[in-house]
């Protein structure tokens, strides 16, 4: 892609009026809930009560049959014990990023983009703690935010991104090889272009913009690779954008798997099967999840 189309982007990214900035109590509720050291409750429950959006969302997943409590928790706090601070995590983000970009907008499902984004993060994090990596929260909200850039082109490029996703259904090719097709360019670059706006992690920018173009990525490529091969599974396994890719996909010849099994020994240990049947275990609470989140909103 030429250096003036990725400007272009930039500049749609920044001068479309309705952009959305990031709520104030997301980056703050974020840097807690990533810390390594010990989580401040109180703290989460503090800044959860800010914002009353992200306080209802709380109040109302966990009051879904999904958790099975005897009775509605009746508090933030009660809220945040019951779900547990990663599920608080998932909902702070799909709330925050739905405030920032209306569901009405969107080419994709807001559920299905949001079951592939989940079914990302919790494989990525399997894939962590296989390898026996310390990163594994960071490895989780890179694979939760990997596809921000398919939200933007719904957001900016509605009519060009529809023409897209028209054109991958009937190909039944992957989603990003439709956007270069007809676009020119991938929800990678336009995904940077807010990544970089928001200023997220370096290590989250790269993976936004590389995870379907490994060998480009330089100071985060291991974690590149994981969110990339989280990313092949779940659409392998019907976790994708809700239509089939006739893909072929041949795992330890992979870019990606080889690039981490230069750093990982365990790889060679997984058993893919038994992962993939893992994966479709998941599969179930990462659908109620969803729906609670999405048929739970404030009034």
């Amino acid at each position: 892609m030429s250096a003036t189309l990725m400007e272009t982007i930039r500049e749609r990214v920044q001068q479309i009026e309705t952009m959305p900035a990031i709520p104030a109590v997301f980056l703050p509720l974020l840097q807690i809930l990533n810390d390594p050291g010990d989580v401040r409750l109180d703290e989460v429950v503090r800044l959860v009560s800010y914002d009353n959006t992200i306080a209802a969302q709380c109040l109302r997943v966990a009051s879904s049959p999904l958790f099975g409590l005897p009775q509605a928790p009746k508090s933030i706090k009660a809220a945040v014990i019951s779900l547990g601070l990663r599920r608080v995590e998932t909902i702070l983000l799909t709330c925050c990023l739905g405030q920032a970009f209306p569901a009405k907008n969107w080419i994709l499902d807001p559920s299905v983009f949001w079951r592939h984004s989940l079914g990302c993060a919790m494989v990525c994090r399997k894939f962590a703690e296989k390898l026996s990596r310390p990163d594994g929260e960071k490895v989780y909200m890179a694979g939760l935010l990997h596809d921000i850039g398919l939200i933007v082109n719904s957001l900016i490029f509605p009519k060009e991104f529809a023409a897209a996703f028209a054109y991958a259904l009937k190909a039944e090719t992957p989603l990003d090889q439709a956007e270069r097709a007809t676009m020119s360019f991938t929800h990678c670059e336009s995904g940077r272009a807010l990544a970089e706006r928001w200023n997220l992690a370096p290590e989250i920018v790269e993976v936004i913009s590389f995870h379907h173009t490994i060998e480009r990525a330089q100071a985060a490529r291991s974690m590149v690779a994981l969110v990339h091969l989280s990313d092949l599974l779940c659409r392998m396994r019907g976790l994708g954008y809700g239509y089939y890719e006739r893909e072929k996909v041949d795992w330890i010849r992979d870019p990606a798997w080889l690039l981490l099994a230069q750093e990982h020994r365990e790889l060679q240990d997984i058993d893919l099967v038994r992962f993939s049947f893992e994966l479709d275990e998941a599969v179930n609470e990462i659908q109620l999840l969803v729906n609670a989140i999405f048929s739970s909103k404030p009034s």
